[in-house]
């Protein structure tokens, strides 16, 4: 009898404990879904500036609350996890233009000069180990 009852608890057990495994998976990728929801819209889809001003408030935000590190330049450095670098390529230059160039000349600025301009997301990249969205690529149209 001792022996059915320690089976029965084991087995109790052994269901709780993939159970367990199993919503932390689904809530986990409820939470990455989530975070890429707002990038992955805008990818190959016409956008004003002023939604582009948004994405590039929102990467920096998300890259700050990771603690993501900063190079000599104030880039932030790839870290491989949970790292968002955005790059902008403007129809009149030849230079592509990192997001924190973008932040540290004003974002107001960028809406007063482009916020009614049109952005394409032509690129999209993400990280292999979290599947969380790493670059982005806009071009001006």
């Amino acid at each position: 009898m001792k022996k059915i009852a320690i089976f029965i608890v084991s087995v109790i057990i052994i269901i709780a404990v993939f159970t367990n495994i199993y919503y932390n998976y689904k809530a986990k990728k409820s939470d990455i879904d989530s975070n890429n929801m707002i990038y992955k819209s805008a990818y190959e889809k016409e956008i004003s500036g002023n939604d582009l001003a948004t994405i590039i408030n929102k990467a920096l935000d998300t890259n700050e609350k990771n603690y993501i590190e900063k190079d000599d330049e104030g880039l932030y450095i790839e870290n491989k996890e949970n790292s968002i670098k955005i790059e902008l390529k403007f129809k009149q230059s030849d230079y592509v233009f990192p997001m924190e160039k973008i932040y540290s000349n004003r974002v107001s600025e960028f809406i007063r000069l482009y916020g009614q301009a049109k952005f394409k997301c032509t690129k999209i990249e993400y990280h292999n180990k979290t599947k969380l969205v790493k670059y982005l690529y806009f071009q001006e149209i």
